[in-house]
């Protein structure tokens, strides 16, 4: 396949004029867009690429009948990075003025440049335009295969089918954009220079030589310098190559550029954007989860006073009962003493013969209190009757299932525990094929499975965690009740375009480990991460799982104990 660069286009040569005097030089913007608006982002960065366009003279200062055409960008104030093929001069030519022309947007006119520093390997080069105002663009050095690309420049092919050329092409223009992804990475370039180079999708033609390939942040990843072109064969076929488009790194350019002195912006931070329609969509999104969570909040809120009321009524019903059974046995003991009651007693003595000097003797009555054994059958009766209606009350008390659901977790807290569970078919309405048995170690304490896979404790005290796969479109939700005898998965099947989102923007948050425990500032950094990876996935995973699966767990036998 033969590779060439993007060559300039011939147009009749014409004297160019003088720029004007009274062009007005662009206030500079801002390009940062936090959220990153690609729509913005690609539209405000487009202000920064400029045509480029070289008038050749001969012998006696005589203008050749071609000029060269070529696109360009600014990398810092006042300095623009193009191809050397477009701005070099050709044998016949004595000598080449440069000239750029800046995006209309910009409200720049046309003037003439210098070249600062050309590479002639890696077949770049640095102009500078004294008093130009426009931004710079920002370079991306992390750009990674498979990402969205954006190219843009002006295509000779363009100007001829708007029928533009001679002074017309001194008119600041929109660019031409084509969209694309990244293919490859190589090391050498098509003239086999040892020169880091990236293969990509977006289609270019001769005029694009020397613009940028930028990311959907409008950061540069590369400069745009060869294109595939058809050939014939000796049996006279035509081989027509297909989106064989090929930009030189921006390793090489930041490198480049770094050896010239010049301060340019960069980044390291890999580019996640959406467009003004995806962001529509996703502000839309987040309104409705906004509301469920609003309105679950609210449900919550009921249920919790519900549950506070439910729980005094319970503490009212215990106090009336044991007032009522109180009453009880002072009733019983009360009826006793009715039907037991003293009887009196008139005690036996001798009479006497009366005489002269005696008087009537009065007898005296006394109380004779008869024994009766006491009635312990129904005290013991009443003490059944008040233990069983205190029991009945109290089995659906909050009290005693928070001391039950505080037992479970000082039980847990002991440490980690190896467990192993089976699949619970009669929980699963639709669970994974071919799915088995597992086994795992939980460590309540911390959050903590097989020692480095931390989990999200939520307010019920359920443990959750979301995963996404690299290479399947698909996603989970994995959830251990506090004990960590219920583990239930629920798998989501995504379209491309959200994994591909999805992946990115996981990647950015970093990997996740369970902290060691010891560091206060780890273990509250993780749980910020832990947050921020469930409001992402839950973000994305708005519908029903394709699959639920659950585990019914048990704490497994200690191989080291010994054996009876």
């Amino acid at each position: 396949m033969a590779l060439t660069a993007l060559v300039c286009a011939p147009v009749s040569a014409q004297i160019l004029p003088p720029p004007p005097a009274d062009a007005e030089p662009l206030a500079a913007i801002d390009p940062a867009l936090q959220p990153v608006n690609s729509t913005k982002a690609l539209s405000a960065s487009e202000q920064s690429v400029v045509r480029v366009l070289v008038v050749y003279r001969g012998y006696g200062g005589v203008p050749l009948d071609s000029v060269g055409m070529g696109s360009g960008f600014v990398v810092a104030p006042g300095y623009i990075v193009t191809n050397y093929h477009v701005i070099e001069t050709p044998p016949e030519a004595t000598s080449a003025e440069i000239y750029i022309v800046p995006h209309k947007g910009t409200g720049a006119a046309y003037q003439q440049v210098t070249l600062v520093k050309p590479w002639l390997e890696g077949d770049l080069a640095l102009l500078r335009a004294d008093g130009l105002k426009i931004p710079p663009l920002k370079l991306s050095l992390v750009p990674q295969k498979n990402q969205r690309i954006v190219a843009m420049g002006y295509p000779g092919i363009t100007d001829r089918l708007l029928k533009r050329g001679g002074t017309e092409l001194l008119e600041p223009a929109d660019a031409y954009v084509t969209q694309g992804s990244i293919a490859l990475f190589a090391s050498t370039n098509p003239d086999g220079s040892r020169v880091d180079t990236l293969f990509h999708t977006a289609p270019i033609n001769p005029g694009n030589s020397g613009g940028p390939l930028m990311d959907e942040c409008g950061q540069v990843v590369g400069v745009n310098t060869w294109s595939a072109v058809s050939t014939l064969s000796e049996t006279g076929d035509m081989d027509v190559p297909a989106g064989q488009y090929v930009a030189t790194h921006v390793s090489a350019l930041y490198t480049f550029l770094q050896s010239t002195g010049v301060s340019v912006q960069t980044t390291s931070e890999p580019c996640y954007a959406k467009s003004e329609d995806e962001i529509i969509k996703d502000d839309g999104l987040s309104r409705a989860l906004a509301a469920y969570r609003d309105a679950q909040a609210k449900r919550l809120e009921e249920q919790r006073k519900a549950e506070q009321m439910n729980a005094l009524m319970d503490q009212l019903q215990l106090g009336v009962l044991v007032l009522l059974s109180v009453l009880v046995v002072v009733l019983i003991a009360l009826i006793i003493r009715r039907r037991h009651p003293p009887k009196p007693k008139t005690p036996h003595t001798e009479a006497e013969a009366p005489h002269a000097d005696t008087h009537p003797h009065k007898t005296k009555t006394e109380k004779v209190h008869h024994k009766h054994p006491f009635p312990w059958g129904w005290v013991a009766l009443a003490v059944f009757v008040v233990l069983i209606a205190a029991a009945f009350v109290l089995r659906e008390s909050p009290v005693v299932q928070k001391m039950s659901q505080k037992a479970e977790v000082d039980a847990a807290k002991v440490g980690p525990v190896r467990l192993t569970c089976d699949v619970d078919l009669k929980a699963s309405p639709k669970p994974l094929a071919g799915v088995g048995p597992t086994d795992f170690e939980f460590d309540a304490a911390h959050a903590c499975v097989n020692g480095r896979t931390p989990y999200e404790v939520q307010a019920n005290g359920t443990l959750l965690r979301f995963t996404v796969s690299d290479s399947d479109p698909t996603a989970a939700r994995l959830e251990l009740s506090r004990d960590g005898l219920t583990f239930k998965r629920s798998d989501y099947r995504l379209t491309p375009e959200q994994h591909r989102d999805y992946v990115a923007q996981r990647a950015a948050l970093g990997s996740l480990r369970c902290a060691s425990g010891k560091d206060a500032g780890q273990a509250e950094a993780l749980k910020d991460n832990m947050r921020k990876v469930r409001q992402l996935a839950q973000s994305f995973l708005t519908f029903a799982p394709e699959t639920e699966t659950v585990w019914k767990c048990r704490k497994a036998p200690d191989p080291t104990a010994p054996k009876p």
